[in-house]
């Protein structure tokens, strides 16, 4: 009987004790995963869709990128540019190569962030690649026009030069 008892209280020590190994696996791996999840929920970036470039041959480039700072929602911008707009998305703000000026959306995002769409001169682009682009503007005067379209900025938005 002392050969029976010794096996099953050094079964139920390895069992505690593998109970308490695997406990403090979980733990340090929850920490681990918990820390991650902590650096990433919060965190804020910038987001732009290039709508100039657009992958879908059916689709028409538009002469404008659409900027969106400090937000939390960089990778669903992103993915939106890509599958809505086909368009190049990046993290980061828009190139400020060729604007002419833009419009600051009036809109309140729930994380606080501001968007811009920034219009440009794309004449070289449409003479380059033969596209033809919707949204086109040549002056500051055009980029005011459209920030004043209420059609397009029901919200309303504000002109402003990069």
């Amino acid at each position: 009987m002392g050969k029976f008892e010794s096996k099953k209280t050094s079964r139920s020590l390895m069992a505690v004790a593998t109970i308490a190994l695997l406990a403090t696996a979980s733990c340090r791996a929850g920490g681990w995963v918990a820390s991650i999840v902590g650096d990433v929920v919060g965190s804020k970036g910038d987001a732009a869709c290039d709508r100039r470039y657009v992958s879908d041959v059916n689709e028409e480039p538009s002469g404008f990128c659409q900027e969106v700072i400090d937000t939390v929602a960089v990778s669903q911008i992103q993915d939106d540019c890509n599958d809505k707009h086909h368009s190049r998305a990046m993290e980061g703000r828009c190139p400020r190569e060729g604007i002419i000026g833009g419009c600051k959306l009036s809109i309140t995002n729930d994380d606080g962030s501001e968007v811009y769409d920034w219009y440009y001169d794309v004449r070289d682009l449409e003479s380059s690649t033969g596209a033809t682009f919707k949204s086109r503007v040549a002056t500051q005067d055009d980029v005011r026009a459209q920030c004043a379209d209420a059609r397009r900025y029901e919200e309303g938005a504000e002109f402003v030069l990069p």
